[in-house]
């Protein structure tokens, strides 16, 4: 084409005849005629749709409707829950359990990594002589609740715990985003034994993005948390157990209601014997210390999950969640061997 080339072209007329014989129009006519090719309109078609694709799935993902064998393909399947547990580790020399200078106690972590690390600091803990039982809800709310859970596999000899009610919130969560079978108590309670702590525990709403992020070895770490866990001898010659919420003073070890001890503050009633997660009625740490130690409320309880109430230390019961989540403290209750007693002692950093 010449540079003077006009780029309006006039078509001259044809005949019918010349309908059929494209080759007629000129070189320069075909040239300089430049509707949008179809091949480029597809293309453009092609981007828009992909880009719409990607910010639809993009918005799935963010809002927790996108499908999760496309998101996280790999699950680890829960095991049952475990009602009660015995300690592997004894404060005296013991035929079948490791012998350790000191069991440390430790009140809601609540995911604050940094505060947690700061308590262990200042107990110099020792994970060759020492050994530490959180007492449920480690992980959630906190930033760091993935730190938490690897801290605890890495020092997996040296850490057990007792699941939280937010741990098993965490459970079903994980269970329902991978489509798995509902995490399951080894004991169920009867439909005479449900309770309003029961319906609570339904109604979950962890973060999506924590459950998300869990990897198989920090699911396997939450599902080995029993619900209850004895620990042997403790100051005040009984032997002690612990637990999340607290347990009913009326009933043995076995026959506890596995959902009022992650949520229960309370009792409630004429006779104060109906747990409940509520705080207003009568403190079931009250109650059961004014059982004097009589069966079936015979051991000393370590207990969190009642940040309301703070530090609260009484002969028979030690509450350990003095607030950390909220700004106050995080607390440790620190057992060790003074000659032949066995004495106890409290550990706190600010948070």
């Amino acid at each position: 084409m010449n540079e003077s080339t006009s780029l309006k072209i006039e078509y001259s007329k044809y005949t019918d005849e010349e309908k059929e014989l494209p080759n007629k129009v000129s070189d320069d006519a075909h040239y300089s005629y430049s509707p949008e090719p179809v091949h480029g309109r597809r293309l453009w078609l092609m981007a828009v749709l992909f880009f719409v694709s990607l910010a639809t799935i993009s918005l799935l993902y963010s809002m927790d409707w996108f499908p999760a064998y496309l998101s996280a393909p790999h699950a680890t399947a829960l095991s049952k829950l475990q009602n009660v547990s015995e300690l592997k580790v004894s404060l005296h020399p013991h035929k079948h359990h490791k012998h350790v200078s000191r069991l440390i106690m430790v009140g809601d972590v609540h995911g604050h990594f940094k505060e947690f690390r700061k308590l262990t600091k200042k107990l110099k803990f020792n994970p060759k002589k020492d050994h530490i039982v959180l007492l449920g809800d480690f992980t959630t709310k906190g930033p760091d609740s993935i730190r938490i859970l690897d801290y605890m596999v890495e020092h997996a000899g040296n850490i057990d715990c007792v699941l939280g009610n937010h741990e098993y919130y965490v459970l079903k969560e994980y269970a329902k985003f991978h489509g798995l079978a509902q995490p399951e108590f080894v004991y169920k309670p009867s439909p005479q034994e449900v309770t309003a702590t029961e319906v609570l525990v339904h109604q979950t709403n962890e973060d999506p993005k924590f459950i998300k992020s869990l990897k198989g070895r920090h699911v396997q770490v939450i599902n080995r948390c029993s619900i209850m866990m004895r620990v042997g001898a403790v100051p005040g010659g009984l032997d002690g157990v612990a637990v999340h919420g607290g347990i009913s003073p009326y009933l043995p070890l076995k026959k506890q209601n596995p959902y009022d001890v992650l949520e229960m503050r309370s009792l409630e009633g004429k006779h104060h014997t109906k747990p409940t997660p509520d705080k207003g009625g009568k403190s079931w740490s009250k109650v059961y210390n004014s059982m004097n130690g009589e069966t079936p409320a015979d051991h000393v309880v370590y207990y969190g999950h009642d940040a309301s109430r703070g530090l609260n230390l009484k002969k028979f019961t030690k509450g350990m969640d003095s607030g950390c989540d909220k700004g106050g403290r995080l607390s440790a209750m620190v057992i060790s061997k003074k000659g032949k007693k066995l004495v106890e002692e409290v550990v706190l950093v600010s948070c």
